[in-house]
């Protein structure tokens, strides 16, 4: 079995304030099998000499929509699915050579670019996906025109991201089916969106019950619900019901964020698409109705992510970029350090994202898990900025044991 020792690391190791200096990481196959500060006297394998660089667990998105081709959500369900599947190609191996190691796909992902991953017939960090997004008539998920008198649409029974479903036993069964497709959580749409033509902003989604049937039946598989919700109704009602993981969260208030932190749920908060869509729409490139509704959640974004810091909230690491978009992913980092610390942006992004995952053996570096290791020339903690460069400070990309990137 293959056995790499990394000596002088300075590690974070996902989730302590201070560095372990000096120390060793020795890596055998897929795993982390030791760290400590003794170099092992035989059998190191290959050694790598790291001092000066950081040693840290690979990165985790958690709000990815891999087969998101298009900002034109309605482009995503007829665009051909050669073309679809090329784009996340593209997507994921530039997530990879960015440092992620993990993603969570909560949107439109599915098995076959999982395994694609999985078999190395494409690179990319490992795919969670939640498959197709539980979206009720009219809501976020349905992209039809709303002056359209057409009736179930492409994005339903057989889209690609998300299916309509307007009762509790509709629910049950989608829910059902996807879980069955090997979703790794169920997302729901609970609140109006800024991409969907129909639902305004402030729109609570779904009926209790049907919320509750979701939960169920996630809890049966021994999964989670993940909800898509803007305002603090929403974000309050989601914790109320069961949801584990709460996205964009973004005009959360001191209430809802009290009722997420009473319920143990987690939010994932997504700056980056806020902040490209604003630039999308100064050119043109957003019709005028997501535009004014961009213009409300963009004016409460990063005061609701200090909310969150402030209250304490178990805060997870997401961008939800779509189309060309995908390569502003570490501009989340130079975002959140408006009001974050490196130190929580960088658990974030590890420890607590794999928490919020239910992956015990990703985010941090431990022996027993997986060997997901970045090397960083410099120190993140004193400068976030360091992961926001596209992968140009990072000297080592390893996932599960296999390097992506390594000194020549």
């Amino acid at each position: 079995m293959a056995r790499t020792t990394f000596i002088n690391a300075r590690i974070f190791d996902g989730s302590q304030a201070e560095y372990l200096e000096e120390s060793v990481v020795v890596v055998e196959g897929n795993r982390i099998a030791e760290v400590g500060r003794q170099l092992p006297a035989s059998n190191a394998g290959e050694v790598l000499d790291v001092r000066g660089c950081t040693l840290m667990p690979g990165l985790i998105d958690a709000h990815c929509h891999v087969l998101g081709s298009s900002v034109k959500i309605a482009e995503v369900e007829t665009q051909p699915l050669t073309y679809v599947a090329q784009h996340g190609a593209r997507m994921l191996s530039h997530a990879l050579d960015c440092g992620f190691t993990t993603i969570r796909d909560v949107g439109g992902g599915e098995v076959g670019i999982a395994q694609a991953v999985e078999h190395g017939l494409i690179r990319g960090p490992r795919v969670l996906f939640a498959g197709r997004a539980m979206s009720m008539t009219g809501g976020h998920g349905d992209f039809r025109d709303p002056v359209s008198s057409a009736g179930a649409c492409s994005c339903c029974a057989e889209g690609r991201v998300s299916v309509i479903v307007d009762s509790k036993d509709a629910m049950r069964a989608a829910v059902r089916e996807e879980l069955r497709r090997g979703a790794h959580c169920i997302k729901l749409m609970m609140s109006g969106g800024v991409l969907s033509p129909s639902d305004p902003l402030w729109m609570d989604q779904f009926s209790d019950e049907e919320v509750l049937v979701a939960v169920e039946e996630t809890a049966r598989r021994r999964k989670y619900v993940a909800a898509h919700c803007h305002p603090a109704a929403s974000i309050a009602r989601a914790a109320r019901l069961g949801v584990r993981s709460i996205e964009h969260a973004t005009l959360i208030d001191a209430g809802s964020a009290e009722a997420v932190k009473s319920a143990g749920a987690f939010v994932v908060p997504t700056l980056v698409i806020v902040s490209a869509l604003l630039d999308s729409a100064k050119t043109g490139g957003l019709p005028e109705w997501a535009a004014e509704k961009l213009r409300v959640v963009s004016e409460h974004s990063l005061r609701g992510l200090e909310m969150m810091d402030r209250m304490g909230l178990k805060i997870g690491f997401g961008t939800d970029l779509l189309g060309k978009l995908h390569v502003h992913q570490t501009r989340e980092f130079l975002l959140r350090r408006e009001v974050q610390s490196p130190l929580a942006i960088l658990r974030a992004a590890t420890s607590t994202n794999a928490e919020l995952l239910g992956e015990a053996t990703l985010g941090r570096i431990q022996a027993g898990n997986e060997a997901d290791i970045l090397i960083v020339e410099g120190d993140p903690l004193k400068d976030i900025g360091l992961l926001a460069s596209d992968g140009r400070t990072l000297r080592v990309i390893m996932k599960a044991g296999v390097f992506y990137k390594r000194p020549a």
